[in-house]
């Protein structure tokens, strides 16, 4: 029931953004040219200029948060691994102290 909701949200934003993009792209027709240390970009509008730094900048933030990802999936495959290997001392134990304590009653 959610998925669809939130599938729907998702459209939404998105259109949004489009629409305030498209607007800010109109608003703003005025060429620039980007001057960098090392190199001076062609002149381009500002919207376009703004967009790309937007776009750049979010595949950057993804980038550094799909290395902190699959960091954490790591880590939890080892943890698990050490939680079965804990889990199967601990079951053995149990097995060895319930054989024990049959072995003490038969006497």
């Amino acid at each position: 029931m959610l998925k669809w909701l939130k599938r729907v949200i998702y459209i939404i934003l998105v259109v949004f953004f489009l629409v305030v993009g498209m607007f800010f792209a109109i608003r703003n027709p005025q060429l620039i040219s980007l001057d960098l240390v090392f190199w001076e970009a062609p002149e381009l509008s500002v919207a376009l200029y703004v967009i790309l730094s937007f776009m750049f900048g979010a595949s950057v933030a993804l980038l550094a948060s799909s290395v902190n990802y699959l960091r954490s999936e790591r880590e939890i495959r080892v943890l698990t691994r050490r939680y079965e290997k804990a889990r199967q001392e601990i079951d053995a134990l149990h097995k060895t102290s319930i054989t024990k304590e049959l072995s003490i009653e038969k006497r």
